[in-house]
């Protein structure tokens, strides 16, 4: 068998905290991904009620129309809308009730031929809570998080076809922020979860940490024969927010080794809070999707800086990238940033094509950087 050249599923999560993108953006999005070989689109943005405090509660007429008319354009652009569960804040997973819930929710969107589903338990505590549980489920997460996935495949209706559930755990990624977060996990996690999950549930991870610079073809190997099960790598880049919210990650995806298709199904981009600025990074990571072993970092970050802004932008373009990637160094060093004098030279230039770019909404976004950038050369 040839080994796999690309993820059969390929495009976007949009899975962050914080403002969620607006209608209009999310169907551009869907135009410009699908020219770049995206195929997938999860709707499961945390600060959407309905998807995560209020789960239980169907969307709103308004809110209903509005989705409705974004899974269309989905389908039209042949982009596969998921749409994502988040019950995992104090379920009770002994409650029978609560699989009928969601799948009474789902039969809505199943309805509009949404035909993926995904139960996210992410960032919820890492021990079950309720004595009930506890002691059915043996004091462990996994195991209920598993069995409450299988109850769904269970009560799933029987006129239901071509339907596909997904899931992912609390735990999803070897990264101690998880634990300093949300708590101690049960040891052997994975493997517990892979003894009750159905044998046909793609599993998210996000790499070695929740954030991570670099992911391994070893490393998700390993993971693949913990899980037991098709993996969906969740990577969160270029997305920025929480403790992120200062940074701006406009530079191109790096550190994804070519051959991870041998062992992830699908490779989800988790993106900038920022609409138009995430075009940038966005196009890296499609361009990395659809073709690894091909994937040119520069060159597919140069390609895109010159489709969107004119080759004559690069150079200020260049010096905006450098900034952001020096202030996120000097944060993590928790040392003041530094510029050479060939870099404050570059800088000025930035904020002269940015002053004369002024009115454009990506400009807009940029502001907090471009002030920050003002301040740090007035200094030197």
């Amino acid at each position: 068998m040839k080994p796999a050249k690309t993820f059969q599923r390929r495009g976007i999560v949009e899975g962050f905290f914080g403002p969620l993108w607006s209608m209009a953006h999310r169907r551009r999005l869907f135009a410009f991904g699908a020219t770049r070989g995206m195929n997938t689109y999860l709707y499961a943005p945390k600060d959407d009620p309905y998807h995560r405090k209020l789960w239980r509660q169907p969307y709103p007429d308004a809110q209903w129309r509005e989705l409705l008319r974004l899974i269309k354009a989905a389908q039209r652009t042949r982009i596969d809308f998921v749409y994502g569960f988040h019950p995992g804040e104090g379920l009770y997973f002994g409650d029978d009730r609560a699989v009928r819930v969601l799948l009474r929710k789902a039969q809505r969107f199943y309805d509009a031929g949404v035909r993926t589903f995904t139960v996210l338990f992410d960032d919820i505590p890492s021990r079950l809570s309720d004595p009930r549980d506890r002691r059915a489920f043996k004091n462990s997460l996994a195991r209920a998080e598993g069995t409450w996935m299988a109850n769904i495949i269970a009560a799933q209706p029987a006129s239901w076809s071509a339907v596909e559930w997904w899931i992912c755990p609390s735990y999803y990624s070897e990264d101690a922020l998880l634990e300093r977060v949300f708590g101690k996990f049960e040891p052997h996690f994975l493997e517990t979860l892979a003894q009750y999950l159905p044998t046909n549930i793609p599993c998210f991870w996000t790499g070695p940490s929740v954030v991570s610079k670099s992911i391994t073809l070893a490393h998700v190997r390993r993971i693949a024969k913990k899980i037991k099960r098709p993996l969906l790598l969740w990577d969160n880049y270029p997305v920025n927010d929480l403790s992120m919210s200062d940074e701006l990650h406009i530079g191109p995806l790096t550190e994804r080794d070519p051959r991870l298709p041998k062992f992830i199904y699908g490779y989800l981009n988790n993106p900038l809070l920022q609409e138009q600025l995430s075009f940038v990074p966005l196009a890296t990571c499609f361009d990395y999707a659809r073709a690894p072993a091909k994937y040119r970092a520069e060159s597919s970050w140069t390609k895109i800086v010159r489709q969107r802004f004119g080759a004559e932008a690069i150079p200020d373009w260049r010096a905006l990238r450098s900034y952001t990637e020096a202030s996120m160094a000097a944060k993590k060093r928790k040392h003041p940033l530094r510029m050479t004098p060939a870099e404050t030279r570059r800088l000025h230039a930035a904020l002269a094509y940015v002053q004369r770019n002024r009115g454009q909404r990506w400009v807009k976004e940029l502001a907090p950087w471009t002030k920050a950038i003002a301040q740090l050369v007035a200094g030197l």
